[in-house]
């Protein structure tokens, strides 16, 4: 990279690069490029910057290898349950699923009956199936969106078990599922439908809720954790090279950054890299 050469001592360069100063000066203010004081150059030439960043670092790793955290494994398993919820939520609102046909019993009453009940019942017994490895799942991680949001999923079963009791399941005190399908069979159709079909439906919202928690493992397993919270492994890896550019670049150098008067180069990328991530961790 191109250095840092040929500044006019007639021209003050502090607007350029942050400083408060509005005086021109007969030498040049180097006191901020980059947002990062000069005065401490000796620093980055001598690799103590850069020790003080591979410090930091190994600092944070070490954080969080203590940190509470599912595994990426762990994070696979509560994402292939959540999506299967997904998928039989889906089928499970299937309006197709729910042709009625018109039933005379022997008193001449006519009644609307599911055309093939047996299919339905078929599809709520998978749904409570999924529903009740993805409540597991997530009761089990350490990943508090993954808590949270299984945590909002039982709460609505809760909410609606009443209307769930009248179409065969019951809301257990686990918050798990279970279904009677002969309690099923009887149940009439307008609350099956409602429970089960359209975009303000149990069955859709759950899909939502299970749909978020499918995101937050995939969030989770993205993610590095440090003391500070979550940090991007795209930001680390820019960490990781700003670091090497640094110390490669500039332990070598043998002028006087401390005297402005000299040409300062330095490696300008590497240089703003890791001067932005620190004080996005400051």
């Amino acid at each position: 990279m191109a250095g840092i050469s040929g500044l006019s001592s007639g021209i003050n360069y502090s607007v350029l690069f942050g400083t408060s100063s509005d005086k021109q000066s007969s030498s040049v203010d180097y006191s901020s490029i980059f947002n990062l004081d000069l005065g401490d150059m000796a620093s980055v030439r001598n690799g103590s910057y850069g020790k003080l960043l591979k410090n930091y670092y190994a600092r944070e790793k070490a954080d969080k290898k203590a940190a509470v955290g599912d595994t990426d494994a762990k994070l696979t398993g509560i994402k292939a349950d959540a999506d299967k919820l997904v998928k039989k939520a889906s089928e499970l609102g299937n309006e197709s699923l729910y042709k009625t046909k018109s039933v005379t019993d022997d008193k001449g009453h006519t009644k609307e009956e599911f055309a093939d009940p047996d299919k339905i019942a078929g599809a709520v017994k998978d749904f409570v199936k999924a529903y009740n490895s993805a409540i597991d799942s997530a009761a089990d991680s350490e990943t508090k969106s993954v808590l949270r949001t299984g945590g909002w999923m039982a709460n609505m079963s809760r909410k609606n078990s009443k209307l769930l009791a009248e179409v065969g399941i019951k809301v257990g005190s686990d918050d798990k599922l279970s279904f009677d399908e002969s309690a099923f069979k009887k149940a009439d159709t307008t609350t099956v439908k409602e429970l089960f079909t359209g975009v303000n439906s149990y069955a859709s919202q759950v899909g939502t809720k299970a749909t978020s928690i499918s995101r937050s493992t995939q969030n989770a397993s993205a993610a590095t954790y440090n003391a500070r919270g979550n940090w991007s492994t795209q930001a680390d890896t820019m960490a990781k090279e700003s670091i090497g550019k640094l110390t490669g670049a500039t332990e070598e150098k043998e002028e006087e950054a401390a005297d402005p008067s000299k040409k300062i180069t330095i490696n300008e990328e590497a240089l703003q890299q890791a001067t932005t991530l620190l004080n996005g961790l400051n």
